[in-house]
């Protein structure tokens, strides 16, 4: 989640008519989690005093160029459908614990976003989340059968720079104590 919050901070930067869009399954749990690490990306870039943000309504501007971070919660999955930002273009969604969301509800997401974009430009959908269940419609989706538009990628936490030692370490105790539990939050394999 870290690294996918500075990336899309980073996106707004590179790309100046871009805004992106974070997304979860209930609005009520934005704020402590996409918000907060996107707030936490800008502090760790240095670049506070280019961001502001407000939490009613919740979104992020980049005060340069007015670009946006909006947040929504798909606890009516119909006030996705007809989002847009006023300038520029919404490119970047960023779907975090996308377990908890149903396909039809990610199809809605993706639809959209779509559109003519400038030169240069594209869409990208991150989708963060623990592998669960090997039943989830992700699992079949974008691991088992992934096509030319989807990249597919598992990191665990030996290649999180963002978490300490001690972090680290109940990792390694919960291999052994728990082996299945590390299979998926550590190994990032499928429950």
């Amino acid at each position: 989640s870290k690294t996918t919050a500075l990336n899309m901070i980073h996106r707004l930067y590179e790309y100046p008519e871009s805004n992106g869009l974070c997304v979860r399954r209930y609005s009520n749990t934005l704020r402590d989690s996409v918000f907060s690490d996107l707030k936490w990306a800008i502090h760790k870039l240095q670049l506070d005093n280019f961001f502001t943000w407000t939490v009613s309504p919740m979104e992020i501007t980049y005060r340069p160029t007015g670009q946006k971070i909006l947040f929504r919660g798909l606890d009516d999955g119909l006030k996705i459908t007809s989002i847009s930002v006023d300038k520029g273009v919404l490119c970047w969604v960023w779907i975090e614990e996308a377990y908890q969301i149903t396909e039809d509800s990610f199809d809605k997401i993706d639809m959209s976003i779509r559109g003519k974009l400038p030169p240069d430009y594209f869409f990208r959908i991150i989708l963060t989340f623990n592998p669960w269940s090997q039943h989830s419609w992700l699992k079949a989706r974008f691991f088992d059968e992934p096509d030319k538009f989807t990249l597919p990628l598992t990191t665990t936490y030996m290649c999180n720079e963002w978490i300490g030692q001690q972090t680290i370490e109940i990792f390694e105790q919960m291999k052994i104590r728990n082996p299945r539990r590390y299979q998926i939050e550590g190994l990032g394999e499928w429950g």
